[in-house]
């Protein structure tokens, strides 16, 4: 999606990586760059694919239409909000659809799927409320490799080399560097 920042991207990464660790119970609802817009009855909803394609062209793009940077769903409801990271804040720019600011309309979507919530009013994550680093740093994953050899042989009670299975070794990579593995050295 245009404009978004790479601090966008980022989260977006993480909670998918989150997500594909944890079981789905444990999954966050969450939605990237996903459309909302007024319906008839004015109030917001989040729009899903086909909906948001075919009340563009059907209307030209005339409603009042936003693009949240993520949609969770709490309790069953879609809840709006803003990443607002390094040189990022809401903006006083007024929709020349809607008439209202970001904070505004965002705010309204809020109210308007889940009635009376203060704590979904003014939402967005910024780096007092994550407590994140102001310049964060890679963090190294290590991806388990099998090492090459007796290790694939299992013999059942008996370990050639004294190296518990499972163990973490290192290994020589194919590239010629090291890596963890789980295995015999």
């Amino acid at each position: 999606m245009p404009g978004r920042s790479a601090r966008d991207k980022c989260f977006e990464e993480a909670t998918d990586a989150y997500n594909d660790a944890v079981p789905d119970n444990e999954k966050i609802k969450i939605e990237h760059q996903k459309p909302w817009a007024m319906g008839d009855d004015g109030k917001w909803k989040p729009l899903g694919m086909l909906e948001s394609i075919w009340g563009y062209i059907k209307n030209l793009g005339a409603p009042p239409y936003r693009v949240p940077d993520w949609t969770i769903e709490i309790g069953g409801k879609p809840v709006a909000g803003d990443n607002k990271f390094e040189g990022d804040s809401f903006s006083n720019r007024r929709s020349p659809r809607s008439g209202n600011t970001q904070r505004q309309d965002q705010n309204q979507m809020n109210e308007d799927q889940n009635p009376g919530k203060r704590e979904y009013q003014d939402l967005n994550l910024n780096p007092d409320k994550c407590k994140c680093d102001a310049d964060p740093k890679p963090q190294e994953v290590y991806v388990p490799e099998f090492a090459p050899g007796l290790n694939r042989i299992m013999i059942p009670g008996i370990n050639p080399v004294m190296v518990p299975f499972g163990a973490p070794a290192p290994v020589t990579a194919p590239l010629g560097g090291l890596v963890p593995a789980f295995g015999i050295p």
